[in-house]
């Protein structure tokens, strides 16, 4: 503590300059390196003091609810005079969520209608194959996207190809997602109110846990990309005729056809958003970082998939779902410093539904919909006349991005800490922090201090003690070179952390750094410090390259060894 005002004067601008700290990671080998991002990158949870996520709904954890699958079996029709080609599946026991599949080429048209609680069939529906796929995989799909048929015991289905019938090829497979012990909570509290995080705020996310998600079908361990610069917009092309009460079941259905019958192993969408503005946590592995998912086939990387759930060929969204997908769109776009008007190259992995080949770079706006990279419909025609009023209000949300001092400091450091990764946040000490993907790196930020970036082994250190949380407190500058030239130091507000390669990063703080300031800190004869500090008899010792320094707690005073 203190250095600033006892060093005043002793730095010139080329100590502060970032090359400088790019020519320190040369001599330090892989410790500081921000090395070249490959396309999946591991991320560790964040270190105490940092928050895990967005801000979760107001509900208790529920039990897991285990979904049953069904591959039912199909008759004769009903006689009707629009029966036609079509089979039908009778049940003893209410159907919920059923899905269409197939052998060999896709038919190309797929139609199901079932009976109402009038007692007479609905319209006949055409159910467009899945649209969503995890990248690698190359094979065409062979279902189509699940539909919500709510307690219904007759369901219809055709399929026809160039006019003829081809519905001894198809099966249907029906989900019971079952009675979670939040769902009628969830349907009670089916609102959008801002959560407490982000840059914007996030409205409050029901999450994994909250609505039921069985974890043992959870087989795809988590994959982050380095970044994301792009939001995409989907629907899930089911039924609009939900109430609230269903919402949670209709996400476990459709993670359990992801997962399991898809054979993903896990749900496609990052995030889900019902008719009634519910945000549903999607992909295991945080909102509120880079998480690859099963989304947009060919551009699942560096994009967060949202999924409004239901029909939007011919009805438009409601507006709940669609200011929850703005407020979505704002809190993973502003908290990582995205404008919400701009455009992004993106490149292909290619595969499945893409509607490029892989390793085409593609220009798309920063808001887009799902069939501006993928042969589909989604997300519907009233769904993409929607998508201006989505990107206006996210637009508007996000607002002025040059006010935001955490993404100044990252522009000015941005050869060290590369792109943003996890979302800005709240953390310890009324601060707010974003983690960036380049050198271990991450900015804090407070009224009191100001933004400040640490990185390297450095940052490793501060993050091993709690960061934030830490008894050093923030960071008060960035990562500089020590006068010597030898070593490099951060300051924070109740001390300093030191790093030489030679003797590693430690923390200084307390009456042993204000006597080896007094001493002349890493110009000293004791040189830099090559542990923390620890407990002996009757104080605290700290060791040093060439002696110690050790505390005496009954007096105060801090004797040096050499």
């Amino acid at each position: 503590m203190g250095r600033t005002a006892q060093t005043a004067g002793r730095w010139t601008a080329a100590t502060l300059i970032v090359p400088l700290a790019m020519a320190l990671v040369a001599t330090a080998g892989t410790a500081l390196a921000a090395p070249s991002a490959p396309p999946a990158v591991a991320q560790a949870a964040p270190p105490s003091g940092d928050p895990e996520d967005v801000e979760p709904a107001r509900l208790p954890t529920a039990a897991p609810t285990r979904a049953e699958v069904q591959d039912e079996r199909l008759t004769a029709p009903s006689p009707s005079p629009d029966s036609g080609g079509a089979a039908q599946v009778t049940s003893p026991d209410p159907l919920k969520l059923v899905a269409i599949t197939w052998t060999g080429i896709a038919p190309q048209l797929i139609e199901l209608r079932s009976r109402l609680a009038s007692g007479q069939f609905g319209p006949w529906t055409k159910v467009d194959p899945v649209d969503t796929e995890r990248d690698g995989r190359r094979t065409a799909s062979t279902g189509t996207e699940p539909v919500w048929v709510a307690d219904s015991r007759e369901v219809q289905v055709r399929a026809s190809t160039d006019g003829q019938p081809v519905t001894q090829r198809v099966a249907l497979t029906s989900i019971d997602p079952g009675v979670g012990s939040n769902d009628a909570r969830i349907a009670a509290a089916s609102t959008t109110p801002g959560g407490a995080t982000g840059s914007p705020s996030s409205p409050a996310v029901v999450t994994r846990a909250q609505w039921g998600a069985d974890e043992r079908l959870m087989t795809w361990t988590p994959e982050y990309t380095p970044t994301v610069r792009a939001v995409t917009v989907h629907h899930t092309a089911g039924t609009n005729a939900y109430t609230a009460a269903d919402s949670a079941a209709i996400v476990r259905g459709i993670y359990t056809y992801h997962a399991r019958t898809q054979g993903w192993g896990d749900i496609g969408y990052n995030v889900l958003v019902d008719r009634f503005g519910t945000v549903f946590e999607g992909r295991a592995g945080g909102l509120a970082r880079s998480v690859i998912a099963a989304h947009a086939g060919g551009f699942n990387r560096e994009t967060f998939g949202i999924g409004m759930m239901g029909d939007f060929t011919d009805v438009a969204p409601p507006a709940a779902s669609i200011e929850a997908t703005a407020q979505l769109a704002a809190y993973k776009l502003g908290g990582l410093y995205r404008d919400p008007n701009a455009t992004v190259s993106l490149t292909s992995t290619g595969g499945g539904t893409s509607r490029y080949p892989a390793g085409r770079a593609v220009t798309l706006p920063t808001v887009f919909a799902h069939r501006d990279v993928g042969a589909t419909e989604c997300p519907g025609n009233t769904g993409v006349r929607s998508m201006p009023t989505i990107k206006s209000r996210t637009a508007a949300l996000v607002g002025n991005l040059a006010s935001y001092p955490i993404r100044q400091k990252w522009l000015a450091l941005r050869s060290v800490l590369a792109e943003p990764s996890v979302v800005e946040s709240p953390t310890a000490r009324s601060a707010r922090v974003t983690r960036f993907s380049g050198a271990n790196g991450a900015v804090y930020w407070s009224s009191a201090t100001g933004a400040w970036a640490v990185y390297g082994v450095i940052g490793s250190r501060y993050d091993a003690l709690g960061a934030a949380g830490s008894p050093l407190g923030l960071p008060r500058t960035d990562e500089r070179v020590a006068p010597d030239g030898r070593g490099r130091f951060n300051q924070f507000q109740a001390g300093s952390i030191y790093w030489t390669p030679q003797t590693g990063a430690w923390p200084v703080k307390g009456a042993i750094l204000t006597k080896w300031g007094q001493l002349g800190y890493e110009r000293s004869s004791l040189g830099y410090p090559r542990g923390a500090e620890y407990a002996v008899t009757g104080g605290l010792r700290q060791d040093f390259e060439r002696g110690y320094l050790r505390y005496d707690s009954r007096t105060g005073v801090v004797n040096v060894n050499r």
